[in-house]
């Protein structure tokens, strides 16, 4: 009898060892399952996540890793929602445009423009939305011309004072992809088609050259020195910017402050995403799952967004879960863990 319950035991060991040892795959296999994987956790004033991962194993991560920037920052001063204005540079756009002869032979065509409000680009084809959602105050634009090329205009400068410096670069970065070319100007400013762009302070500097020529580039960088030189901020970044992963994709880092910005930026968002209120600012950057990833836009997306309080934050979260929820979604995670969802993959 003795024997016969030593023979059960070992069974029932047997059973208790493979059931933990299955369900010890399951989990493994779970965390490495492909998929649409996104994952939201709060973490004081912070909401941060990740969207796009390919395993629910290396969204954790990420967002261990966030956590872990956030608790390390806790002993810092309490940072802004603008960047110290040291040196600050707080004038009209108008009087940081260069006067005729400053840059070589170049004359402005006729007398600068100026717009503010809702009136930006009101009798051009321009879009004026994204400036809209970037805090955008005023605006001054001219146009250059020089009798070396036949005294016509040719380039058109704009400069755009966007309130915060937050908000500059956030235009800044939304132009930005990568092997994209810069130009070092007192600033990091893109290089792109026809266009030269960079942020310094609160404004933001857009350059257009009309024509392809060595003497029209070299102009426009002329040009930007000159205007970056007026502006006494020095070079730096919010410091939000730093709690993010490292090993980002070059050209990935955007900045936002609302969610119609955020869904300009990435086409491919899931439905549900936490709603930004008026004070609160938003990171992210891409990273690759794949070492062989040739494909950018596939790539895994992490985002922080900083609200002004920790109960503005909470707020926020409690109605992103409420509204994954109600949209019956996998949803993975208990009251305090981080809310993980399978998400569809687009069609």
């Amino acid at each position: 009898m003795k024997r016969k319950t030593g023979r059960t035991f070992q069974k029932l060991h047997c059973f208790s060892f493979c059931v933990t040892f299955f369900c010890s795959l399951v989990l493994i296999s779970c965390s490495e399952e492909q998929g649409n994987w996104t994952a939201v956790q709060q973490e004081g004033e912070y909401i941060y996540g990740v969207w796009h991962s390919t395993t629910l194993k290396r969204a954790e991560q990420a967002i261990q890793e966030v956590f872990d920037n956030i608790r390390s920052t806790t002993t810092l001063p309490t940072e802004s929602l603008t960047m110290e204005d040291v040196g600050q540079t707080n004038i009209s756009p108008e009087f940081l445009l260069p006067s005729d002869g400053e840059i070589l032979d170049w004359v402005q065509s006729l007398s600068p423009s100026t717009y503010e409000g809702k009136t930006l680009y009101r009798y051009r084809a321009a879009e004026p939305d994204l400036f809209y959602a970037y805090g955008f105050q005023r605006q001054a634009e001219v146009e250059y011309q020089t009798p070396r090329f036949g005294s016509k205009p040719l380039i058109l400068l704009e400069i755009f004072d966007m309130d915060t410096p937050e908000n500059a670069l956030g235009i800044y970065n939304f132009h930005i992809y990568p092997q994209v070319k810069f130009e070092w100007v007192g600033s990091k400013a893109i290089l792109s088609g026809g266009y030269l762009r960079f942020s310094k302070g609160k404004y933001f500097i857009q350059i257009e050259g009309y024509e392809f020529a060595t003497g029209i580039r070299e102009a426009m960088i002329l040009l930007a020195k000159n205007v970056a030189a007026r502006i006494k901020e020095p070079a730096s970044e919010p410091r939000i910017l730093t709690l993010l992963p490292s090993n980002k994709m070059s050209g990935s880092v955007k900045l936002f402050r609302s969610n119609w910005a955020l869904r300009q930026i990435y086409s491919t968002l899931p439905v549900n995403v936490p709603q930004l209120s008026d004070t609160a600012i938003g990171v992210s950057a891409r990273y690759r799952d794949n070492p062989n990833l040739k494909n950018w836009v596939d790539a895994r997306i992490v985002f922080i967004i900083r609200f002004p309080d920790a109960s503005t934050a909470e707020s926020v979260y409690t109605l992103y879960r409420d509204s994954v929820m109600e949209a019956a979604l996998p949803l993975e995670g208990g009251t305090t863990g981080p809310i993980l969802v399978n998400e569809p993959l687009a069609p």
